[in-house]
C-alpha cells in the first residue's frame, strides 16, 4: 500500500511564486498526499491564491493564522496533518513532478526513518537559471547523521520526508526567535538522535529559488541561531569539548566578520566576550583578547582575518587532526 503523505507548505506574501509552488505538487507523479497550506499571516493576495485550490482538489486545505514565523506555521501543519510521513516546501520553491514518486521508492528500498535528497539553486532571472548543490549521501545510522550534522548541515528543508510519529519523539519545530531560520537544522539534529537509519537521495527533485526575500541572506540572524543551537549541547554526551569548541570558532569568527560587513561595529564586543566564554585557552582568544583592547574595532577586525585567524588555524588543524579522526 502506497504511504500516506502530508505536505505543509508555509506562507507568507508570496504571491509572486505560490501558484507556481502549488503547482508542482499537483503535477507530481505520486498521488496519495494531502497538501496543507499555511498562511501565516500574509497581507497580499497568498490567502485568495489558495481558497481558489482548495476548491479545485479535495486534496488540498487552507489554515489562516497569526503571523508568529515559519517554524509555527509548520508546527501547525503538522498538527492539521494526518499523513503517515511528513514532507515539506517552501512556498517561492518547486518540486519535479518525480519527486514524492523517487521518495517512496527509496524508502521502500531503504527503509529509513528519515530520507532527504538534492536539487539545484533556482536562478529564475539569469540565462541559466538552475545550478546543482551537493551534499552527502548514502545510508547511515542516526548517530553517524547528528555527527555530520553539528558541524555541517546542507539538508535543504524541501528534500525532506520523515515519520510523523518521530514528532512525538522529539517534539515539534522551536518557535524561539532566537533560531528562526535555523529552527530546521535544530529539528533535524533532536530527530538523529532518536533514529536508526538515515537516507540522502544523490536524486535532485528541488529547486531552491534565491531571490532578495529570503531568509537565508540573513546571515548575523543566522549564525546566531546556530549558537542559540550549539548551546543545547554544551553538556551533552554525544559531543565532545573539543567538537564543541571547533564549531564556537567558526561560527563566532563568521558572525564578527559579518557585523563588519554590515558596519555593526558596536555589537562586535559583546559577541567576543560570549566567545571568550566559550573558548578562553584558545591561541586566537588569547591573541584577540589582548589587540580588542589596544585596537579600534575596524582594525581589530582585520588584523583578526588577515593575521590572527590564519595563525589560530593552523594550530587548531593540528589538535583536530590529532584529536577528531
Amino acid at each position: 500500500m502506497s504511504p500516506f503523505i502530508s505536505i505543509i507548505v508555509p506562507i507568507y506574501n508570496t504571491e509572486k511564486f505560490l501558484e507556481e509552488t502549488i503547482e508542482s505538487v499537483l503535477n507530481q507523479s505520486y498521488s496519495n498526499w494531502e497538501l496543507l497550506l499555511i498562511d501565516d499571516g500574509s497581507t497580499d493576495k497568498s490567502a485568495e491564491i489558495c481558497k481558489k485550490y482548495v476548491t479545485q482538489d479535495e486534496r488540498i486545505f487552507y489554515f489562516h493564522k497569526q503571523n508568529g514565523g515559519q517554524a509555527s506555521a509548520r508546527n501547525l501543519g503538522i498538527k492539521k496533518s494526518k499523513g503517515e510521513w511528513i514532507g515539506f516546501l517552501d512556498s517561492d520553491d518547486l518540486w519535479l513532478p518525480s519527486k514524492l514518486t523517487d521518495q517512496i521508492e527509496d524508502v521502500k528500498r531503504n527503509n529509513p526513518d528519515f530520507i532527504y535528497g538534492l536539487g539545484y539553486y533556482y536562478y529564475p532571472e539569469r540565462q541559466e537559471p538552475l545550478e546543482p548543490y551537493d551534499w552527502i549521501s548514502g545510508e547511515r545510522s542516526g548517530q553517524q547523521f547528528f555527527d555530520i550534522l553539528f558541524h555541517s548541515c546542507a539538508v535543504n528543508t524541501n528534500t525532506v520526508l520523515f515519520k510523523r510519529a518521530l514528532i512525538d519523539q522529539v517534539g515539534y519545530f522551536d518557535e524561539d526567535d532566537i533560531v528562526r531560520g535555523t529552527e530546521d537544522w535544530d529539528l533535524w539534529m533532536r530527530i538523529a538522535l532518536h533514529v536508526n537509519k538515515i537516507y540522502g537521495s544523490p536524486k535532485r527533485n528541488v529547486f531552491y529559488r534565491i531571490h532578495d526575500q529570503g531568509i537565508h541572506l540573513q546571515n548575523v540572524r543566522m549564525l546566531r541561531g546556530k549558537i542559540a543551537i550549539y548551546e543545547q549541547y554544551d553538556n551533552h554526551s554525544k559531543v565532545s569539548r573539543l567538537t564543541r569548541i571547533r564549531q564556537y570558532r567558526y561560527v563566532f569568527r563568521e558572525l564578527i566578520n559579518y557585523l563588519a560587513e554590515e558596519n555593526r561595529l558596536d555589537e562586535i564586543p559583546s559577541e567576543f566576550k560570549r566567545f571568550k566564554q566559550k573558548d578562553p585557552a584558545g591561541a586566537g582568544t588569547i591573541i584577540q583578547s589582548g589587540l580588542i583592547k589596544i585596537l579600534p574595532l575596524k582594525s581589530f577586525v582585520w588584523v583578526s582575518q588577515k593575521i590572527v585567524y590564519r595563525i589560530s588555524y593552523r594550530l587548531e588543524s593540528i589538535v583536530y587532526f590529532l584529536f577528531l579522526r
